[in-house]
């Protein structure tokens, strides 16, 4: 794509979680900033501080991933320290942006969002400019955990901003429940391409010390609501059923001496001298050795409670790996059954089970080239597209 002249290129702001951050929400910001600068001057204000030590269950907040990013990020917003928003809202104010996005996906954040704004809007006033209009890029509406005073927090955000991109239908009727009438883009989770590509499945089993079989994969933070316990308590059958074994690839943030122990009772670790059904690469896993995983996987399974857009399956696409997912949520708008994956209904362990032994009969190779076509569906360039009007009009 061809950039435009510099006199036609609008500014952007976008208020979020960047590099160094890592996960999920941090590498499409990352990633939507570049694809951004391709038609518009994209300014990043970061945080200085994201999630206070003691409200953090990981072991680090960062990653060392290079990311060559628009512009020089601003780390200045403090989660926790009204000062910092004050400050940060002048900033913003001063740039004179066209359009500022703020990254929501926690309520968390919220309280320091609705300084910022505050801060933003009466300095503009002050300093006799246009208030840029805002944005509000919802990853959620409903956080997956219950957070205190999410409805409240929740209508004060949104009614502050003047318009609402989301990547789902799903979190679009969230928002209009709290706003009927919004003025709303829905676009769609793109493609996290960031990755090195896939090799051949054998010799990714042998790289991570894996026998060359089924392989299914978890992946990802490990939360109750993304179903761990459930794939868990399925894969006694799966494995009878099947022979695949899984690779769960993520960090613990709790519940890790419980699933483990659950693997243990139900003889999956491999205790009896066979090589275990069931293997944890429980640490974040850097972006330089995600190819391995998914390329030794035949599917990503994914037995989530709830679901809003995952990076996670945009990253199976990008891979070529077909999923067999909960159809709830963006899951059953993005996996074609039978097409690119295998539905199935959540908090359910024998249709999980069924559920692989399914997509087993239907061919993984099949099923495969069902998730590539799916992938060409979700590129960037196509997003920003129309979303770049949507964020700068007037």
């Amino acid at each position: 794509m061809s950039s435009v002249s510099s006199s036609e290129r609008p500014t952007v702001a976008l208020v979020g979680p960047v590099a160094p951050y890592r996960g999920g929400i941090a590498h499409f910001s990352n990633r939507l900033s570049q694809a951004l600068a391709e038609r518009a001057d994209v300014r990043l204000v970061n945080f200085s501080r994201q999630y206070p030590a003691l409200l953090f269950p990981g072991e680090s907040q960062f990653e060392d991933t290079p990311w060559a990013l628009p512009s020089q990020p601003l780390r200045m917003l403090d989660s926790v320290n009204p000062t910092s928003w004050v400050r940060t809202g002048r900033a913003l104010a001063a740039m004179r942006a066209d359009s500022v996005v703020f990254v929501h996906w926690l309520p968390f954040f919220v309280p320091a969002y609705l300084g910022v704004l505050w801060a933003m809007k009466r300095h503009a006033k002050r300093l006799g400019v246009p208030v840029p209009k805002v944005t509000l890029f919802l990853h959620n509406v409903n956080p997956h955990k219950r957070f205190p005073m999410t409805k409240p927090l929740m209508q004060a955000l949104i009614g502050q901003a003047d318009r609402y991109f989301t990547l789902s239908e799903h979190v679009t009727k969230d928002l209009q429940a709290v706003k009927p009438g919004a003025d709303v883009y829905e676009g769609f989770h793109p493609l996290y391409d960031h990755y090195q590509p896939a090799y051949d499945p054998a010799e990714a089993r042998a790289y991570l010390g894996l026998p060359n079989e089924r392989t299914l994969l978890f992946f990802g933070y490990i939360r109750p609501y993304k179903g761990l316990d459930v794939l868990l308590e399925a894969m006694p059958d799966i494995h009878r059923k099947t022979g695949a074994r899984l690779i769960v690839a993520g960090e613990f943030y709790n519940n890790e001496d419980e699933l483990r122990g659950r693997v243990k009772a139900l003889g999956l670790d491999g205790a009896d001298g066979k090589p275990p059904v069931v293997r944890f690469f429980s640490q974040y896993i850097p972006n330089e050795e995600v190819h391995h995983y998914f390329s030794a996987a035949d599917a990503l399974v994914q037995p989530y409670r709830s679901a809003t857009p995952s990076g996670v399956a945009q990253t199976a696409f990008f891979f070529g790996k077909p999923m067999v997912t909960t159809n709830l949520g963006v899951f059953a708008e993005v996996v074609p059954d039978g097409v690119a994956g295998v539905l199935v209904p959540p908090e359910d362990p024998q249709a999980l089970a069924d559920g692989v032994a399914r997509f087993y009969e239907i061919g993984a190779e099949r099923l495969a080239e069902g998730a590539a076509q799916q992938a060409e569906r979700f590129s960037w360039d196509a997003l920003v597209d129309k979303l770049l009007p949507f964020l700068t009009k007037r």
